[in-house]
Formats: structure tokens, C-alpha cells, sequence
């Protein structure tokens, strides 16, 4: 553990969950690959690739910078976009985004979360009310999450991290101040830089084995860091 700004006292912890919680890089590959193969045999588009469908998202998300923000619409516009460009009509457009989006999302869901972190909540949230404050898709308690009051993503209750939106609508439902809110994620963008921009005080979870200075994104310092989730029970 190191801190870097003095650690005030806090009343509410706020979550990050994609590799904040449990690895995420594993599961949104193969939930990827299975939205993709859906779409080629639904929309008889065999030769749709990954690099051809991040095309479209990104043409996309620069007409549309506000869309990006909202993972689950920027990919649904993606592909209503992308399938209306090889002339699929409005029928076989709706047909295969939801047959599309319902494969993604269940196996955006096929998570092994850790045991340690489901220990380490367990724990928390006898002594803390605890939140969620996400950019990503993954729905808290499908994946067996049962600890968190409130849940925040990205895009859908406001501006996702790192914009101010929704640290302030965590202090807002609990009823503290911003500093009173002690955010953990892995992001030093938007989470860490979030947190500290918004007032509230910021974990940073390093699981890289690399220091802070090597980082350059790193422009805001956290409250402290960690190398491990348990280390919060130590706080």
C-alpha cells in the first residue's frame, strides 16, 4: 500500500468492475467473437472481421462523440449502421441486433469473479454502504454481486468517467459529500483522474507490477495505491 495524499475519512466506497473486481480482458474477447459470429450467419455477412467492425465504431463514435459513452448504444448503432450499408432492410436489421446483442450479453457475463473478491465485499459492506460506478456493460448482480445499494454505468444514468456525473450522483443518493467517497478502480483516466476531479478520494489498484511514473497517463495522483483487494480491508 502507498499513499500519496493524506486519506481522509470516508463514508461510502464506489466500485469500478471490469478488471477492478475480477479480469475482463478474456471474457470481452470471447463475448466479441460470438456477437461477431452471430451477425455473419444471421446477416449473411461471412467476411465481417473485428478490424472491419472496429471501422465502423470508431467512424461512428466521430460523428457521435456522446454515443462512445454509452458502450451498449454505441454498439447497437454500430451495427444498425454497419447492416444498413450492405443493404439489409429494417426487418432483417432489428431481426439481427437482437438475436446479436442477446449472444453478447450473455457471454459478456460468463465472469469467473474471483472468491477473494466476494470475501473482500462480504466484509466491506457490513462496515459501508457500496456502490458501482462503471463504464462498462456487465450488470453488477448477474455476475453474483449482491453488495452494492446503487449502481451507476456510464452513458445510461449520466456522462461516464471521467466526467464529474456520476461521483456526484453517488454523494447525492447517499446523502455525503464528494470527499466523503473513497472510488477503487484499475483506470488511472477514469478512474482515478474521475474521482479526484469530482472531489471524492481514489484508490488506484495496480495489478501491473509497474510503478506510477511509468504510466503516462497518469496526470492525477490517487489517495493511495494497492496491489491487492484485500488490502482495502486494512483501511
Amino acid at each position: 500500500m502507498r499513499f500519496y495524499r493524506g486519506l481522509q475519512p470516508f463514508k461510502v466506497m464506489s466500485f469500478d468492475l471490469d478488471d477492478t473486481l475480477y479480469d475482463n480482458s478474456h471474457v470481452i474477447r470471447l463475448a466479441e467473437e460470438r456477437f461477431l459470429q452471430c451477425v455473419q450467419e444471421h446477416a449473411q455477412l461471412s467476411d465481417l472481421t473485428s478490424e472491419y467492425w472496429r471501422e465502423w465504431k470508431w467512424q461512428l463514435a466521430e460523428k457521435d462523440p456522446l454515443i462512445a459513452e454509452d458502450v451498449i448504444a454505441w454498439r447497437v448503432e454500430t451495427l444498425r449502421h454497419l447492416l444498413a450499408h450492405h443493404g439489409k432492410s429494417a426487418v432483417e436489421i432489428d431481426r439481427t441486433l437482437a438475436l446479436a446483442m442477446e449472444e453478447f450479453i450473455e457471454w459478456r457475463h460468463k465472469i469467473d469473479v474471483p472468491a477473494e473478491s466476494i470475501e473482500v465485499l462480504n466484509q466491506l459492506k457490513d462496515r459501508y454502504p457500496l456502490s458501482v460506478i462503471t463504464n462498462g456493460n456487465v450488470i453488477a448482480t448477474r455476475i453474483g454481486f449482491k453488495h452494492f445499494q446503487l449502481s451507476l454505468r456510464g452513458g445510461e444514468q449520466g456522462r461516464s468517467k471521467p466526467h464529474q456525473d456520476l461521483f456526484h450522483q453517488t454523494a447525492h443518493y447517499f446523502g455525503v459529500k464528494p470527499s466523503e467517497i473513497l472510488h477503487i478502480g484499475d483506470n488511472l483516466t477514469t478512474d482515478v483522474q474521475g474521482a479526484i476531479q469530482a472531489g471524492c478520494q481514489a484508490v488506484w489498484i495496480n495489478l501491473s507490477g509497474k510503478k506510477l511514473n511509468s504510466f503516462t497517463e497518469a496526470s492525477v495522483l490517487p489517495t493511495l495505491e494497492i496491489n491487492h483487494l484485500t488490502e482495502l480491508l486494512t483501511l
